[in-house]
């Protein structure tokens, strides 16, 4: 057989280009996903939560514990966060009682209540009823709304 003066050994510059260009482009998407992906996994556990603890407010104000109404008091601030409380009449009276305080994990945020400002939900005693009122999260790009009916049906969107 004849030898070849000029035998092809290992990859040309350009090939290694293509090659390490294609791998970059796969590993960002696949980033882009997983951060994604942690974000939507983050902001549906907060929601979750809310809602349980919304409907735990509302199961205590219909069986009348402690006699007084019970609800949630939502802050937006530099650490948003939400406190669990009972009271005669509202948040501000002077005979509530904070049940307990739960921060929003950084990354997220309420978007309503307005940044520095505050709202509360607060269920009647015996029906449940409250004003009707949302709530709404945001983490990223991703927002979820939990709404509270007048009749006090509880809903994400």
């Amino acid at each position: 057989m004849y030898k070849f003066l000029f035998e092809k050994k290992g990859f040309s510059l350009l090939e290694l280009l293509i090659v390490v260009s294609i791998v970059i482009i796969i590993f960002s998407i696949g980033i882009s996903f997983f951060i994604h992906h942690d974000k939507n996994v983050e902001i549906n556990s907060i929601t979750q939560t809310i809602i349980f603890d919304l409907k735990q407010a509302q199961s205590k104000a219909m069986i009348g514990e402690g006699g007084f109404k019970w609800g949630i008091h939502f802050v937006n601030t530099t650490t948003d966060y939400y406190e669990i409380f009972s009271s005669p009449t509202d948040y501000s009276d002077g005979a509530k009682v904070i049940i307990s305080t739960h921060y929003v994990s950084s990354g997220t945020a309420f978007s309503d209540p307005t940044t520095s400002s505050s709202k509360d939900i607060i269920f009647n005693k015996i029906s449940g009823s409250t004003p009707a009122s949302s709530v709404t999260l945001f983490s990223g790009s991703i927002t979820k709304t939990i709404s509270v009916s007048s009749i006090g049906n509880i809903s994400v969107q």
